[in-house]
Formats: structure tokens, C-alpha cells, sequence
């Protein structure tokens, strides 16, 4: 590949690194409730897609969409729970607990597809565990409700995984376009209705949280995960995997100077710890 082909390729994977890392000040800097901002978040990025879908040559039935629906109910079950752990816990705790997802995938490929596990993700995946007690202690510390935070961004983990595992197999058949097309558009459906059935504000906002609903989705899911799609292509998956670390570095070093939250030291270490685990959980698949 040449210099400046990989210049480039380089400045896309930082501008995904740093577009998803944002996501959860952005989050906290709207004033809406968490499963609103859900809402927004898929309905608009549904919205950004339609065009390319509209111009794809290979559509797909609505039946045939059907397969994508418990997908999309997983990725709806992911923003929730993540977005509302934002409410309770700190960004540097939310970001690492929810971005643990290569050291879940691997455990759900074996449980339901009987994918081999290699031993190093085993260590992986204790340290994950040793740092993930270290910020249940900074939790204890903090109270119930910074425990609870950190229980939603643990099961925002699991479902984003789940949806990883299954996707996986259905990505196999279907092109990216229709893919996040339906996934998105069902994902949106679905949390409106469950917004309707628990009476959520659906508008009547100022203008710019009109304003934040849209960046929460251009820039992380647009911007960010197209950036992360576009250098799989070209890029080592290796490579590309580790970068989930930056992910939460960002997030901490966003809400240390825009929100003024500063984690704990046990946070830090349990961060650290995770982080490693993760990355070594990545490395191994990869």
C-alpha cells in the first residue's frame, strides 16, 4: 500500500476512533431521557441511510427483512441500557464496562456455535474480571446508584455482543447497506413503540437538543462506525480491533475537561485492567 494511501487510511480510523469515543459526552450533554435519545439516535440513522439503500441495486423483501428484527431488538436492548448506565456511573466507568464485548463474543460463539476458545482469551478475560471488580469497589464506595450504572453498561455489553454473535452469520448473506439499513430502521421502530407504551416526550424540545439528537447520531454512528467499516477493508482486523481501546481514553479525557469528572483511583486501575484484558481478548480473535 502506499504512504500516502495508509496517511489516509490513518486519518479515517482516528476520525472513527475519536467520532464513537465522543458518543458518550454527547449523550450526556442532551437533556432527554435515555431511551428518547435511543430513539433519535437510531430513527435519524436510519434516516442518513435511506438514501444509499434507495439506491442499492439488490433490495430485499420486507419478509426477507423479517431476519433482521432480533437483531435489532438486541442493538435497541444495547443503546438503552448503555445510555441510561450514563445517568448513574461515570463516563470512564460506562465507556470500559460497554466496550468489553471482545471478550463476551468469543463465550457466545462457543455457547451457540460451538467456536473453539483459545486459552489466551481465558487470561483476557480474567483480568477483565479483576479489573471489573476494582470498579464495582469504586462503585461500593461511590453508592448504589454509580453499581447500578455499571450493571446497565455490563448488560449493554451482553446484548451488543449478542447482537455481534447472531450478526455475524447474517452479515454472511447480506451486503453492509441492507444490513445497518434494517438493523437501524427495526431498532427505531421498535423503541418508539416501547416509548410510546411508557409515555416518553417524544417533542417539544429546545433547539438544540434537536441539535444534540442529531450529532449523538452522525457523529458516532454515522461518522464513526462508516470510518471503522470503510478501514476494515484495507486494514489489518488485528489492527483494527485494538483501537477499541481509544474509545474509552477518549471518553475520559472528554468528560475530565467538558464535564469535569474525574475518575477514581480504583476506576483507573479497574479501567487499566480491563483495557488489557480486552486487548488481549482482541488480539487472540483477530
Amino acid at each position: 500500500m502506499e504512504r500516502q494511501n495508509k496517511v489516509a487510511l490513518f486519518i479515517i480510523l482516528t476520525i472513527g476512533v475519536i467520532s464513537v469515543g465522543v458518543s458518550s459526552i454527547l449523550i450526556r450533554l442532551t437533556n432527554a431521557e435515555p431511551i428518547v435519545i435511543a430513539i433519535y439516535r437510531l430513527t435519524l440513522s436510519a434516516i442518513m441511510v435511506a438514501p444509499l439503500y434507495l439506491c442499492y441495486p439488490k433490495k430485499i423483501s420486507l419478509k426477507e427483512a423479517l431476519v433482521f428484527l432480533p437483531l435489532s431488538a438486541l442493538l435497541s436492548l444495547h443503546f438503552t441500557l448503555w445510555i441510561y448506565s450514563l445517568k448513574f456511573t461515570t463516563v470512564t466507568s460506562s465507556t470500559v464496562l460497554v466496550t468489553t464485548n471482545p471478550i463476551f463474543v468469543p463465550v457466545f460463539s462457543y455457547l451457540f456455535y460451538r467456536r473453539r476458545i483459545k486459552k489466551e482469551l481465558i487470561l483476557g478475560i480474567a483480568i477483565a474480571i479483576t479489573g471489573s471488580i476494582f470498579i464495582a469497589l469504586s462503585s461500593k464506595s461511590s453508592g448504589t446508584s454509580h453499581m447500578l450504572g455499571n450493571i446497565l453498561a455490563l448488560l449493554g455489553a451482553i446484548g451488543v455482543s449478542l447482537y455481534l454473535t447472531f450478526g455475524k452469520e447474517v452479515r454472511n448473506k447480506y451486503d453492509l447497506i441492507p444490513y445497518i439499513f434494517f438493523t437501524y430502521s427495526f431498532s427505531a421502530i421498535i423503541l418508539i413503540l416501547i416509548g410510546i407504551m411508557t409515555r416518553q416526550k417524544f417533542f417539544g424540545y429546545d433547539t438544540h437538543i434537536y441539535l444534540m439528537f442529531f450529532l449523538v447520531a452522525f457523529i458516532p454512528q454515522i461518522l464513526g462506525h462508516t470510518a471503522y467499516n470503510y478501514s476494515l477493508k484495507f486494514l489489518d482486523p488485528s489492527f483494527i480491533a485494538v483501537t477499541i481501546l481509544g474509545e474509552p481514553v477518549i471518553a475520559t479525557i472528554g468528560a475530565y475537561f467538558i464535564l469535569k469528572e474525574t475518575p477514581s483511583t480504583l476506576e483507573i486501575i479497574g479501567a487499566c485492567l480491563i483495557l488489557l484484558g480486552i486487548y488481549i481478548s482482541a488480539r487472540v480473535q483477530s
